[in-house]
């Protein structure tokens, strides 16, 4: 993305693949929490997973939830800048809306961007002779339009719907329920690109997964775009395959210390990484602060979330956020969200998004041995590396192999080493390594791709492969001088791993062989992650354990099923419950573990939409899968889904009274009504339109169970999960009651 240093051009950048990570969460918001779960050990809880949207908790480092600092520190004071560069709006070299901070301001060095005072560096420059205006070609088939028109009036299976949610497991029966087309016990899973075998459960596109997929600190994947320019279809593939390209360059880089890292993406229950497709004000996408403050009032800010964002723009090449804390403790500031890490149109790659990710965790602060003083550093070649202002530093060949232009850190010795030595530099200030959206080591996570079947009880580290090398790379003859022009790179492609298929299924790589001995199993179980607690449900995570036949739940002291995979929703829960979880290992002869760690977590209380002008989530009692308006949305006609919960804006819901016993259902984002699309049949979807008083948007709320029903007005049809696939999610529809959790829905307030 950017040029050498010229005569004319002092700043010199390259083409960086996508990647990105997410933020830690914060002591203060798990005590936010209204539902909570905690491991025990003893009656001492240790660690807490709160129960909600913006609460959610993972593992964090070494077990604990960090506090984020409230100033960031340095070894000298930066200095402020005093002039901002001109804007050179045909190079994306654009300054508007930056602030240059003041002296003792935390932005100090750099600028000050948005309502919530982030910080950034400013716009990275383009590649030599780029062209902001125009855009990148997809490089992945475009996503299957969904069909809106003739919904099938049979009722889906169990199986149908769970192809896009995680296995359920009900804990009145013991019964387990799961998509039809998951993997047996004990067939491959696939692994994560890049990486040995076992290491983790990948998509198509090459990413690790972890636990449920959304909690804890995590890089979600973002389309930002205005409204009436939707290009979602088009390009949702490409997205995924260039967040494959960026945490291989991530990875890669971390092989060169002798370590594995892998970004922390927000995924989908097959594996996927999740892109969320948001719109914003016309008003907004053209400058970088505005478009933070825009994404912030939708609820993307959440403090256990960092936001690759590919804006369908020709404003800029790329543009993040930069805390520059140079503490090296896991309360720096680049430890925590939310941090928005933006590329447009002409620089929609791999590699450009894994530079700006790269600031959101905290690359190149000021006391680097090799620093520039604005982010960036001078030793090539390096993807974060070139000469920028308010300096212009003179350029240096230390690695002279062209290829490390798509690796994290010459030398590894001024921002990211897994491996620093005692007492240099990295082992006493920030190292990205260390960051929390960062997946550590060979064995991160669970498999989400259940066995179709599950045993109900009747009471009840591989070694890193060699470094990827980029596809399209020039092969150095010499060494390379800093004053040449970058070729643009393709995605790199690793060694000894499946090439990503575009296609979005899973592409199995093979998973460890051979039948465990009893002896040699593992003795404990592993320890248990607890999210997405609702009154009636919540998920259930853990760790692949190696040579694991299946995984022995056990509620509240008792066994209740044996399952395949790693990741289930507990569902049929009592709501006001405290239940108690603990996990064994089986292996292949029958011999069980002992269990891990015990988690506690209580359910939601059951509530309703009871108070007026509060804004709700409902979330299906079977699926996990919140209401959602798809895209945030203004436009008329534009459908409701069920997709996995987030709670940002366009899953919120405010419910007026209608009169007669019935309710009118706001979106919280567009302020507009749901509507039957048509006549209310069984099978019709819903749309959204500009709220009225008809028939046709009056909905009867009762209860039901621990949970809700929907029923149109004028009919006993019910709101429930379709079978229908609407781009990740689920087409919600009408249906004739018939009992099923997936016509019932908690609602609680957002």
């Amino acid at each position: 993305m950017a040029r050498r240093k010229t005569a004319t051009t002092p700043e010199r950048r390259k083409h960086r693949r996508l990647m990105i990570t997410v933020t830690a969460v914060t002591a203060a918001l798990v005590a936010s929490g209204v539902g909570v779960g905690y491991v025990t050990d003893g009656a001492k809880p240790d660690h807490v997973a709160a129960a909600g949207v913006s609460d959610e908790l993972g593992d964090a480092i070494d077990g604990e939830a960090p506090t984020q600092a409230a100033e960031p520190q340095h070894d000298t004071p930066p200095t402020p800048i005093k002039e901002v560069p001109k804007s050179e709006p045909a190079r994306g070299m654009v300054y508007t809306g930056l602030t240059p901070a003041p002296a003792g301001d935390r932005c100090a060095g750099v600028y000050k961007v948005s309502e919530a005072g982030l910080c950034t560096h400013g716009p990275d420059a383009p590649p030599k002779d780029g062209d902001i205006a125009k855009d990148t070609a997809p490089v992945a088939a475009p996503a299957e339009k969904p069909v809106l028109q003739g919904g099938d009036p049979a009722e889906p299976t169990a199986a149908e719907l769970l192809n896009a949610a995680t296995p359920v497991l009900d804990v009145k029966t013991g019964a387990t329920q799961a998509a039809a087309s998951a993997p047996a016990a004990g067939s491959p899973a696939g692994t994560a690109t890049g990486t040995g075998a076992g290491t983790g459960t990948a998509a198509a596109a090459g990413v690790v997964c972890e636990g449920d997929g959304s909690a804890g600190n995590r890089v979600q994947v973002m389309y930002v775009h205005a409204p009436g320019k939707d290009r979602f279809a088009e390009y949702v593939q490409s997205f995924r395959k260039w967040a494959a390209d960026a945490d291989t360059i991530y990875n890669a880089s971390a092989q060169e210390t002798g370590g594995v890292r892998h970004i922390r993406f927000v995924t989908q229950p097959d594996c996927s990484v999740s892109v969320l497709n948001v719109e914003v004000p016309a008003n907004a996408i053209g400058e970088f602060g505005a478009m933070n403050n825009a994404l912030a009032s939708q609820g993307y800010n959440r403090k256990d979330r960092k936001y690759m964002v590919f804006a369908d723009a020709q404003v800029y090449c790329g543009i993040g956020t930069f805390a520059g804390d140079e503490r090296p403790g896991q309360d720096n500031r680049s430890n925590f969200g939310p941090s928005y890490g933006r590329s447009d149109t002409s620089c929609w790659t791999g590699s450009v998004a894994a530079h700006e990710l790269g600031h959101n965790l905290g690359a190149v602060i000021n006391s680097a041995p090799n620093t520039s003083k604005g982010a960036h550093c001078v030793d090539e070649y390096d993807i974060m590396c070139y000469s920028d202002s308010p300096y212009y530093p003179k350029m240096r060949t230390v690695c002279p192999n062209r290829a490390s232009d798509d690796r994290l850190d010459c030398n590894h010795d001024d921002y990211y080493s897994t491996d620093p030595k005692p007492g240099s530099f990295l082992a006493t200030h920030w190292n990205v390594a260390n960051n929390q959206f960062l997946i550590k080591g060979d064995n991160p996570n669970p498999n989400p791709n259940p066995s179709p079947t599950a045993t109900p009880t009747p009471t009840g580290s591989s070694s890193p492969t060699k470094s990827p090398t980029p596809t399209g790379s020039p092969t150095p003859t010499g060494t390379p001088t800093p004053t040449g022009s970058p070729t643009p790179t393709g995605s790199p492609t690793p060694t000894g791993s499946s090439t990503p298929s575009p296609t979005g299924s899973p592409t199995p790589t093979g998973t460890p062989t051979g039948t465990p001995s009893p002896t040699a199993g593992p003795t404990a179980g592993p320890n248990v992650t607890v999210s997405q607690i609702t009154a009636n449900s919540a998920v259930l995570s853990w760790r692949r354990v190696a040579g694991a036949a299946g995984y022995e739940i056990q509620l509240n002291g008792r066994p209740l099923a044996t399952v395949p995979f790693t990741a289930v929703r507990f569902i049929n829960l009592t709501p006001g419950t405290e239940y108690k979880i603990a996990i064994a290992v089986k292996d292949a002869s029958g011999k069980v573990s002992k269990p891990g760690r015990t988690t506690a977590f209580r359910t939601l209380a059951a509530t309703g939409p009871t108070v007026a002008g509060t804004a709700y989530t409902m979330v299906n009692s079977f699926t996990g899968q919140a209401a959602d308006m798809w895209g945030g949305s203004t436009a008329d006609g534009a459908v409701l889904i069920g997709y996995q919960k987030t709670g940002y804006s366009n899953q919120q819901w405010i419910f007026e009274d209608a009169g007669n016993g019935t309710m009118k259902i706001k979106s919280a984002k567009s302020g507009k009504c749901l509507q039957i699309a048509g006549n209310a049949v069984r099978g019709q979807y819903i749309a959204q339109q500009a709220c009225s008083g008809a028939d046709n948007q009056q909905w009867k709320v009762a209860a039901s169970g621990s949970g809700y029903t929907l029923t149109a007005k004028g009919s006993s049809l019910l709101l429930g999960i379709s079978k229908r696939r609407y781009y990740g999610g689920s087409l919600l529809e009408l249906q004739q009651p018939n009992g099923e959790a997936y016509q019932n829905w908690t609602i609680q307030a957002s």
